[in-house]
């Protein structure tokens, strides 16, 4: 089983990609399909499969295939949080990113950086990082499946407000901050959901909070 660490370290130096691939490591590739779709590194992706045409995913390395057939449930438990591990580790990167960009832009001659609403809000995103973090570390197979999605969409909503420290370059596509988008793609595609009322009922007892 991927090791969270390592997956938050890998999606820190190394991208999306990389983490990616020690997420999916040892896993057939139907099992993180859920809903027909798996998100793999371009690189080890099967001459065989049916790609989708996403340029922004291929950008990072990374290609989404079609899988034909039974398909599995999706990540869950370790793999789950080794995923959110990896995307920890890209927005902790961009957020680095984001500090060296506002060091050096100012308003009304001082450092975008010194002011007080924009240390709150990176004082606050790292402190709701190591939360996260702390929460993964924990993690096993038993974990609920509405709490390793409600990680994922806590991420997302992470990943936006790093995004804005960028301004408009946060949505240009041959910006670094485009692996927040695609992590969020990633998550989508390959980490199971909880049922919904839809499907069956869900025991409140067994959905606890995401840490």
């Amino acid at each position: 089983m991927p090791d969270v660490s390592v997956c938050r370290e890998l999606g820190h130096r190394e991208g999306l990609a990389a983490g990616l691939a020690a997420v999916l490591d040892g896993l057939p590739l139907d099992r993180a399909a859920p809903r027909g779709l798996v998100a793999v590194p371009r690189r080890v992706a099967p001459a065989s499969a049916i790609p989708v045409s996403l340029p922004l995913v291929h950008s990072e390395g990374i290609e989404v295939l079609r899988i034909e057939g039974p398909v599995g449930p999706g990540l869950t438990g370790t793999r789950a949080a080794a995923l959110a591990a990896v995307r920890l580790g890209v927005l902790s990167h961009l957020l680095e990113l984001a500090v060296v960009r506002l060091s050096r832009r100012e308003f009304a001659r001082a450092p975008i950086i010194e002011r007080q609403l924009v240390t709150g809000e990176i004082a606050d995103l790292v402190t709701e990082t190591e939360e996260l973090t702390a929460a993964l570390e924990r993690a096993d197979d038993g974990v609920p499946l509405g709490v390793s999605a409600a990680w994922h969409t806590r991420l997302d909503g992470l990943g936006w407000r790093v995004a804005m420290f960028f301004g408009a370059e946060g949505y240009i596509t041959d910006h670094p901050a485009r692996s927040i988008h695609v992590s969020a793609l990633v998550a989508n595609v390959c980490v199971a959901q909880a049922p919904t009322l839809g499907d069956r009922p869900v025991p409140a007892a067994t959905q606890e909070a995401p840490c």
